[in-house]
């Protein structure tokens, strides 16, 4: 495909110890790109480590290692110092665009003899902007959800900030086509388009018995399983699971709940699960990635009711187990799951929500199949095709 070997630096912000969402998308992408003969690539991780104030605070551990390697992928550590008033500026009164953004100059001269640097998330981007201002080296955004959803409108400098390493990006790529389209909110710009990637080979449909084999593992026997897998947190719009729970008890029988994920709203969650007198449901707490596809073949239908999402990776992880999945109508769910299985946010979204997973129950529908535009195969040829126009033109 090219005629030189091609030197890529992978650039994402987050911790090896909380793999979630976009880490696993950026991981799993690595790890493809990483198989292309014809290319180079080095995976860079920007971590932070708490300031003694921040870790009183927060009654962290302190972690120094310069590599972590997860699944066979090397992540060269990027350190920066996470001050308490660093995070107070830019999380709490929204007044900082990137936190620890002056700390990321003193990385730039790493990549100088990179042909190519894709990044992740702002700070990376802004370290991707800095080198190409200081070596030419151009970069590659691509945005995940919240960066574009959130971030530019509820924060002015991360609006202009966004805007920046957009404009001066040399493409940018969005994770679904609804993504993109808000983007055109923050600048409109000929370097951009949605890149679709797929679910990991780690997830596949299972036979019946296998399933009833995987509840059993799970000690829930049932006749129908319905789940919920992700973070407890405002933004997934979890509080609204035990009205869905109970309003599905009323019509269904033989139905039981496993909620998978930790987060701030845990305990509340639980709490309202009681009030609403919810009793038939599990919870799980943290589970490693690894052990999600065996959660996921014991489920029939997957929930996700999101505020904001990006891509839900684990709608594509879910449709390619064999479950159905209903859930919000933001983001690029309804690219994944079909409009039919999504509903609006609005004052009938517990109800509708609702009358789609027991419609799905009562008439044994079959479910949706992932199409086959989220393919890693298709993306990784999508990018190298966007790599190879800017480094041809740069030549």
């Amino acid at each position: 495909m090219m005629q030189n070997k091609w030197k890529i630096a992978i650039l994402n912000t987050g911790s090896t110890d909380n793999r979630k969402g976009q880490f696993n998308n950026v991981h799993e992408r690595i790890k493809h790109l990483q198989a292309v003969n014809d290319i180079e690539v080095d995976a860079y991780l920007i971590r932070h480590y708490d300031s003694w104030a921040f870790r009183l605070l927060r009654n962290k551990k302190e972690l120094n290692e310069n590599i972590s390697i997860i699944d066979g992928v090397k992540y060269n550590n990027l350190w920066v110092k996470h001050k308490l008033w660093d995070y107070i500026l830019t999380y709490r009164l929204k007044r900082k665009d990137i936190s620890c953004k002056s700390q990321l100059e003193k990385y730039v001269s790493l990549f100088k003899y990179f042909d190519l640097l894709s990044a992740h998330a702002l700070p990376d981007m802004y370290l991707a902007y800095l080198v190409k201002q200081k070596y030419g080296i151009p970069f590659i955004n691509t945005w995940h959800g919240s960066d574009i959803n959130i971030w530019p409108f509820v924060c002015k400098k991360g609006f202009e900030t966004t805007k920046l390493l957009m404009v001066n990006a040399d493409y940018n790529f969005f994770v679904s086509k609804r993504l993109q389209q808000t983007s055109d909110k923050i600048a409109k710009t000929n370097n951009k388009s949605h890149l679709y990637t797929g679910p990991s080979n780690i997830f596949y449909k299972r036979s019946i018995s296998d399933k009833e084999k995987l509840r059993e593992e799970l000690n829930i026997q049932s006749k129908y399983l319905i789940g919920y897998i992700g973070n407890l947190v405002h933004e997934k719009n979890i509080l609204c699971l035990p009205d869905i729970f109970r309003t599905v008890n009323a019509f269904v029988d033989g139905v039981y709940f496993i909620v998978v994920g930790d987060g701030k709203l845990e305990d509340k969650l639980k709490k309202r699960m009681d009030k609403k007198g919810v009793k038939n449901v599990t919870y799980t707490g943290k589970v490693e990635p690894e052990r999600i596809p065996s959660i996921m073949s014991a489920l029939d239908i997957l929930l996700l009711p999101s505020i904001n999402e990006g891509m839900p990776r684990i709608a594509l992880e879910a449709l390619v187990s064999g479950v159905h999945v209903v859930g919000s109508d933001v983001g690029g769910i309804p690219e994944a799951i079909g409009e039919e299985n999504t509903f609006a946010l609005n004052g009938d979204f517990v109800k509708n929500i609702s009358n789609r997973i027991i419609e799905i129950l009562i008439n044994k529908e079959e479910p949706k199949e992932l199409a086959s535009e989220f393919s890693w195969d298709k993306a990784v040829e999508k990018e190298l095709k966007v790599y190879a126009e800017i480094l041809n033109k740069k030549r």
